[in-house]
């Protein structure tokens, strides 16, 4: 019997040929891509056929999805709308060089690509060569393969949050510290913003039912750069003039060493921080702006039945 399904590249295989069919600068959208796609590597309709292990998608639909993903973090490709897919200027420079592969070590050439890595640095299941798997158990394939799967959805959590507006972002996490547990919430931003180091207040935890004890909030939806220690220290100082001393940082970006040192060092205000990558993990963890796709269950042999 023909194994069909050895036929199908792999993620990285399409890479290139990917980018290349919309090195035009035209907008295609998925299904443009894939038909494109499957005539390149000469696929039958047998081929498109063939489902991933679970069954629930085509699985040289899956690759291209997973290249799509990789692509967009370096850069190469955009998504002007939802389905829809465009090469960007930076794409359009490195085919300008006549490339004759592009596969996940390359990405690492892109600075798009490593700001990516470093939002995500705790993470290993970057692929760096195409060997790196064939000495991993299956557990070691699955684990990685959920975490992989896991750091994905946190990436594109992480663009929707962008994407939106900064008051939306403030309400977003509003809502994430209700679920995790904090009491009720009283957004007075707009009461402070006429006094001096203020503005910087987006919201009050109040962690009991008088609000005899409050945390302040502060929310800075980044799409670029880095939290620096001035934003810390002003916010350290509407904390002063609130006469509060616990307060949370939250942002979609990242945290400059010197912004860790600046928090680290407030004596009188207990200052926590969280980075884009935690506050994905959190919004994840406590079900916010995601939904179970499946579950699957693992099971092993219940050695306690075999004993005699």
């Amino acid at each position: 019997m023909i194994d069909l399904r050895s036929d199908i590249p792999d993620f990285q295989s399409i890479m290139l040929p990917m980018l290349r069919l919309l090195g035009d600068g035209k907008q295609m959208t998925l299904n443009e891509v894939m038909n494109k796609l499957s005539n390149h590597f000469n696929l039958t309709d047998e081929h498109l056929k063939i489902k991933v292990p679970s069954g629930q998608m085509g699985l040289f639909r899956n690759r291209v999805g997973w290249t799509r993903s990789y692509l967009k973090k370096a850069g190469l490709i955009a998504y002007p709308e939802r389905g829809v897919y465009k090469i960007t200027d930076e794409g359009l420079e490195f085919l300008a060089g006549n490339p004759t592969k592009l596969r996940m070590k390359q990405l690492e050439d892109f600075p798009k690509y490593l700001e990516w890595r470093k939002t995500f640095a705790s993470t290993k299941t970057e692929i760096t060569n195409d060997d790196e798997q064939s000495n991993q158990t299956p557990d070691e394939i699955l684990d990685n393969t959920v975490a992989e799967i896991k750091n994905e959805l946190a990436t594109e959590l992480l663009d929707k949050l962008k994407e939106n507006s900064f008051s939306y972002f403030e309400k977003f996490v509003i809502e994430l510290l209700q679920k995790m547990g904090y009491g009720d919430f009283r957004e007075e931003a707009a009461t402070h913003s006429g006094q001096v180091g203020d503005d910087g207040i987006d919201g009050i935890i109040s962690q009991d039912r008088l609000g005899l004890e409050n945390v302040y909030i502060q929310a800075k939806r980044f799409t670029s750069g880095s939290v620096g220690s001035p934003d810390i220290r002003n916010f350290i100082g509407s904390l002063a003039l609130q006469g509060v001393t616990k307060g949370v940082f939250l942002t979609t970006s990242r945290f400059s060493d010197s912004a860790l040192r600046t928090a680290n060092d407030s004596k009188q205000q207990k200052i926590v921080l969280i980075d884009g990558k935690e506050l994905t993990e959190l919004a994840i963890e406590f079900n916010l702006g995601v939904q179970v796709s499946k579950t699957i269950e693992i099971k092993k042999i219940d050695l306690d039945y075999f004993e005699e």
